[in-house]
């Protein structure tokens, strides 16, 4: 007599509790990670969740990414949400957790850029909720007309008089244009003449995926012949 097939058992999410865990430390992100038998509890205290902190929103929020687990609330307020399966743990990292990490990762980067070509100085970049701001300040604008040289457009500031607020607003709307240009979207610039204690700087405001474009082109750009008129690619020697 032929058995019938028994349905597979997924794997628990259980034994994904270090995986879980180091996912929540690199995001940054305000959680803690339990164990319930064989599954997985993510309480959320983050105020930056993707949804209300409401069992009816959070268990809409799963169920619209593709997360197959429950929500319910702690006796303070907290949401928790529940996955049984490893499948779920990595789905709840992919949608929940994976754009924290990136965009760290990719402010991290943008600020290595401006170190590693001395443009760090006065100049700053800020991780918030959904952008990055890159604050290029420097009494001379240095830090600006640097910065549009790496997207390949050294002497962005021939023809303006920088010692007059039009100059300043003239880089900053070039430097707009130029980035804008270079990741294909449009993005925020402004300007700001500085004062006695602060100085002179220029803001662009970009999202996770522009900044990614930007230091994506800047790679693609210090790598080719234009960045290299004496000869060589930019390339690392082996």
């Amino acid at each position: 007599m032929i058995q019938p097939t028994q349905p597979e058992v997924p794997p628990p999410a259980a034994p994904l509790q270090q995986l879980l865990d180091s996912a929540v430390y690199e995001a940054h992100f305000a959680a803690n990670v339990s164990v319930d038998g064989p599954a997985l509890c993510l309480t959320v205290y983050s105020s930056e969740a993707p949804f209300d902190r409401t069992v009816d929103a959070a268990a809409a929020w799963m169920t619209s990414t593709g997360i197959d687990g429950t929500a319910a609330c702690t006796e303070t307020g907290s949401v928790v949400l529940t996955v049984a399966t490893a499948e779920a743990v990595h789905q709840l990292i992919a949608v929940l957790l994976d754009p924290y990490i990136r965009a760290r990762t990719t402010a991290t980067q943008m600020a290595d850029l401006l170190q590693a070509h001395d443009l760090a100085g006065g100049s700053t970049v800020t991780l918030g909720a959904h952008a990055i701001e890159v604050t290029l300040a420097d009494d001379d604008l240095d830090a600006a007309i640097g910065f549009a040289a790496l997207l390949g457009a050294p002497g962005i500031d021939a023809g303006l008089d920088l010692s007059r607020p039009e100059g300043l607003l003239g880089l900053a709307d070039r430097i707009k244009w130029l980035t804008t240009g270079v990741i294909g979207s449009e993005i925020y610039a402004s300007a700001d003449p500085g004062c006695a204690h602060a100085p002179e700087q220029i803001t662009l405001q970009l999202t996770i995926e522009q900044a990614r474009a930007l230091l994506q082109r800047h790679a693609r750009f210090s790598n080719s012949p234009a960045a290299h008129p004496e000869g060589g690619n930019g390339a690392q020697p082996a």
